[in-house]
């Protein structure tokens, strides 16, 4: 089945508005909860160390999806603009949280007008699979970073084989080249995740305990895991060049 977005995002969606549609649909909705959790500890890290408090700060979120990190940015004092490519996750986030604006919107066409403190794109750019769309998404989202401003993006920055076909991995030297043009900086990539969000094999039967994995997780992560692994998921921090 050939891979359409807009589609994929908005059946998806609509079968699980939910921490499942945006993460793992085919494992509970506990795992998927840890899985979060930890994306939400890491990032808040990542702009503690940036420097960045999103209170009273104009924030972009890409591919809001069912809104978990709107609502993470509303509730730390932030103006939040969240934009996803499905119909579904636009209308029901307006009604859901009306002290956000909403737009739909597919980021490798455009992204809405105007520049912003922070820019929030988690599991967005490794699912867009067209080449040509995904140079044109970063470069979107590099425009609305304001002066000064961060960009937060996901990836595993190395290039996979044998994945979904919604999925597909770039280096890190791409987004370096894409970033640098757009006269943004890598000032640090961060491991999100060690033993949540990946194929464990033999192991698979540990899902059903996602409290040990993110209790794991987060002593691995201490110790500094997941730098050099290519299948764990990573957040790249960039902020503009003053």
């Amino acid at each position: 089945m050939t891979y359409r977005p807009r589609d994929f995002w908005e059946r998806r969606l609509s079968q699980h508005f939910d921490l499942r549609g945006t993460g793992e649909p085919g494992l509970s909705l506990a795992y998927n909860r840890a899985c979060y959790a930890l994306r939400r500890r890491v990032l808040d890290r990542a702009l503690r160390e940036a420097g960045v408090d999103p209170r009273g700060r104009r924030v972009l979120d890409v591919g809001c999806g069912t809104g978990f990190f709107t609502r993470h940015y509303l509730a730390r004092g932030a103006s939040v603009t969240g934009v996803d490519i499905a119909p579904v996750s636009v209308e029901r986030l307006a009604r859901e949280l009306p002290e956000a604006r909403f737009v739909l919107a597919d980021v490798s066409e455009s992204v809405p007008e105007g520049r912003y403190d922070i820019v929030n794109a988690f599991d967005v750019l490794y699912h867009i699979t067209d080449d040509a769309g995904w140079e044109a998404a970063v470069r979107h989202l590099c425009g609305a970073v304001d002066s000064l401003g961060t960009l937060l993006l996901t990836d595993t920055f190395a290039e996979l084989p044998g994945l979904a076909d919604h999925n597909r991995s770039r280096p890190l030297a791409r987004y370096r080249t894409l970033l640098a043009a757009e006269g943004l900086e890598i000032r640090e990539v961060y491991p999100t995740h060690v033993l949540l969000n990946r194929e464990l094999g033999a192991l698979r039967v540990l899902n059903r305990l996602p409290a040990l994995l993110y209790a794991a997780d987060r002593v691995l992560l201490a110790l500094g895991a997941g730098h050099d692994d290519p299948v764990v998921s990573k957040l790249l921090v960039a902020q503009r060049k003053r």
